[in-house]
């Protein structure tokens, strides 16, 4: 149930401690995707990338200031330019920002409240426990649980080698905790969330877990935690959050050296793709993002497991409306809608012409027939469709006849019944904007089970 509320603007006023805690988290996970996903060095041929390196240096110097001084006209402006970055940087998003997108969203509504943070802070809160609760329940299929192509084990196994450490075999027992620890452990969170009295159990359990995860030293994973931070504080009590935040207006030496760390990452990320770029944004996030994740864990650990009771009660239909999206985004995979970004990675999840591995939701609900159009590259001179065929992937056929509207001179060959046929760029049709941007299918392993997708394949 929900209360009606009609929004009432006044002029801004100050904020209390979890705002401009809030604030501060919020703006350093937009610098960590920065980091981690440099506008610079995306593809010279992708859409709109001369805009999304403006924006995303506006958008960063932005978030800078607010990590400094947060301010209700800042943190709106940053929530509008993150928005604008998000709809830019569509089809090619990470479900972490798509997150932060749907949050940047809460953000502006909440300012058209005579008290924006009475309104924000359970709406966002339920936006974390709706993203939370798809990307756990995504996990419960039989490819996740199968120790030969588990992303439990995959991921593990990816770890242990950035530092050099030796990887756990398929067959071992070990496997086994690579793939029940992370199961169990998300399985876990949004139920601890829910009740007041587990909340900070959560909320510690999380941040160990996913600051554990973070620590791969081969892909970066430091932005998806990032902003599951800045939402996990929304469920502590408001006097450690409070705490939190005076801490970090004393300004202290250490406040300081994170704050250039951030600054040199922005910089970096929206300057040209050069050696230098690249060594400064392989190294710096970790020098910043571990102690920054050490000092927290710490911070919250040393506040006990008493009880957290915060408002979720829905504000007003507006904040129920929001759900809705959060909501209709995790079921997308179910009825077929799409399966990029929809609160489903790194699962082993397959949802394709009906059929499911998911051990609760056995059969689809189709809403299309896209995945019923499903290509096999046979041949191919083009590198990128290439990986189609060696790496045993298949196409949906709008995706690759997109593909070669965008790449013209490109030819592939595709099974055509008992025979096949060529297409060349003749034959490319180019989807329409929305449904490129928010429909978008990813490719299908031809393999069962199904490996970890670990990686988006050229044509998405």
């Amino acid at each position: 149930m929900t209360q009606t509320t009609s929004p009432q603007v006044e002029a801004p006023a100050s904020m209390n401690g979890p705002w401009r805690w809030f604030a501060r988290t919020y703006g350093f996970a937009i610098v960590a995707h920065l980091a981690a996903n440099a506008p610079s060095g995306r593809d010279p041929g992708g859409p709109w990338l001369t805009w999304v390196v403006v924006i995303s240096a506006v958008l960063g110097l932005a978030a800078l200031v607010l990590l400094v001084r947060p301010s209700r006209r800042l943190l709106g402006l940053t929530a509008g330019l993150a928005l604008l970055s998000v709809w830019l940087e569509l089809p090619y998003i990470g479900n972490h920002w798509l997150l932060v997108g749907l949050v940047s969203a809460a953000v502006l509504v909440s300012l058209l409240y005579r008290d924006p943070w009475t309104w924000f802070a359970p709406t966002a809160r339920w936006i974390m426990l709706g993203f939370y609760c798809f990307a756990a329940f995504a996990k419960l299929n039989s490819g996740f649980m199968d120790p030969s192509v588990s992303c439990g084990v995959f991921y593990a196994n990816q770890s242990l080698a950035s530092f050099g450490l030796p990887t756990v075999a398929t067959t071992s027992p070990l496997a086994a905790l690579t793939i029940a620890g992370p199961m169990l452990t998300e399985l876990s969170v949004p139920l601890l969330l829910a009740f007041g009295r587990t909340r900070r159990i959560g909320v510690l359990l999380a941040l160990c877990f996913h600051t554990a995860i973070s620590l791969d030293l081969d892909q970066h994973f430091f932005d998806f935690t990032a902003a599951l931070v800045m939402l996990l504080c929304l469920f502590l009590p408001e006097s450690t959050v409070s705490d939190l935040e005076s801490r970090a207006a004393r300004r202290t030496r250490a406040f300081s050296i994170a704050v250039t760390g951030c600054a040199v990452m922005v910089a970096a990320s929206v300057l040209p793709d050069v050696v230098l770029t690249t060594r400064i944004l392989q190294v710096v996030p970790f020098m910043v993002w571990v102690p920054f994740a050490v000092w927290l864990i710490a911070r919250v650990a040393l506040g006990g497991l008493g009880a957290s009771h915060v408002p979720m009660r829905l504000p007003n239909l507006v904040s129920g409306v929001i759900l809705a999206v959060v909501l209709a985004n995790g079921m997308a995979p179910y009825l077929e809608l799409k399966t990029a970004y929809s609160f489903n990675m790194y699962a082993n999840l397959v949802t394709v012409g009906g059929e499911s591995n998911h051990l609760v939701v056995r059969r689809t609900f189709p809403l299309t027939d896209v995945q019923e159009h499903l290509l096999t590259v046979v041949s191919t001179e083009d590198p990128d469709l290439h990986r189609y065929a060696t790496e045993g992937y298949l196409i949906p056929e709008r995706n690759l006849l997109d593909y070669l509207a965008r790449h013209p001179t490109t030819t592939v060959v595709v099974p055509d019944g008992d025979q096949e046929r060529t297409l060349d760029g003749s034959d490319g049709v180019r989807m329409p904007l929305l449904v490129s941007k928010l429909q978008l299918f990813r490719a299908v392993d031809s393999h069962d089970p199904p490996r970890c997708q670990a990686a988006w394949l050229p044509a998405r």
